[in-house]
């Protein structure tokens, strides 16, 4: 009877301690939050890239467990690698230009993007690391770069007066100590010139945060525009490839539409 009393309650507590670590395993691992697969995502961006910076919209849904198809609309200023700032030190008050600059440019892309998942997010938080790749439409937006320009005329007195006119670069007449500086950015709003073509994109994006509802990310990857017609943002040089890598953070929301 006592040997049999004993293992009775061996048995008793060999039961219990597996019914207190199913407690413990559901409510830590098997949560509500973790049950539920979020469909829809929408998100926006701010871009860093090596030659600019810019923001993003996306939005899209998940295709299956592992593969999400987003659609994206992203706008970034583009500058050229030749660029350096100077100033004119024989005039007072000048201002800061760029030598040989042709244009602003900027880029308006519309693609769609495949995210696919690596790694899974621990149920704790962590990082859930994503694939992602696509491509679309791209259109460069070229505003020309205007200059103001001194220009010195003897007096017929003996002496020199001087104009300063709003002119675009021309090398062969402009050298470096007649420009004043750059002119105001809306000088020349109404020549804006676009140059169409596409883009690819391949990076990697590291979700982090607990709550699966809310989209935080950073996203590291590399892009490549090719403009058939070129763009020319620097005087002598129409680019046709355009090769930058970035580095944004993404925010937004997941959500089911019933």
């Amino acid at each position: 009877m006592k040997v049999v009393g004993k293992i009775s309650i061996v048995l008793l507590l060999i039961i219990s301690s597996f019914s207190a670590f199913a407690q413990f395993d559901t409510e830590e691992v098997d949560s509500l939050d973790n049950l539920i697969l979020y469909n829809k995502q929408r998100s926006f961006g701010i871009v860093a890239h090596n030659l600019g910076l810019g923001v993003r919209y996306r939005w899209g849904k998940r295709i299956t467990y592992f593969k999400s198809r987003v659609f994206e609309i992203e706008f970034v200023s583009m500058k050229a690698y030749k660029e350096a700032k100077v100033i004119n030190p024989y005039f007072a008050n000048s201002r800061r230009y760029v030598y040989g600059k042709m244009n602003y440019a900027y880029f308006l892309r519309a693609g769609m993007m495949w995210k696919k998942l690596l790694n899974r997010k621990p149920y704790w938080g962590g990082v859930e690391l994503r694939f992602i790749f696509g491509g679309g439409a791209s259109i460069g937006i070229a505003k020309p770069y205007y200059y103001y320009t001194i220009y010195f005329y003897e007096s017929p007195g003996g002496g020199y007066s001087f104009e300063i006119k709003t002119e675009r670069f021309n090398n062969d007449q402009q050298p470096w100590d007649d420009i004043y500086g750059r002119a105001p950015f809306t000088k020349g709003l109404g020549e804006i010139t676009f140059h169409p073509g596409v883009y690819g994109k391949a990076g990697l994006n590291f979700e982090f945060g607990k709550n699966n509802t809310k989209i935080r990310a950073l996203e590291v990857g590399v892009t490549m525009d090719v403009l058939p017609m070129g763009l020319e943002i620097m005087a002598g040089t129409n680019q046709m490839f355009f090769p930058t890598a970035y580095l944004s953070f993404n925010f937004g929301k997941r959500f089911n539409k019933y």
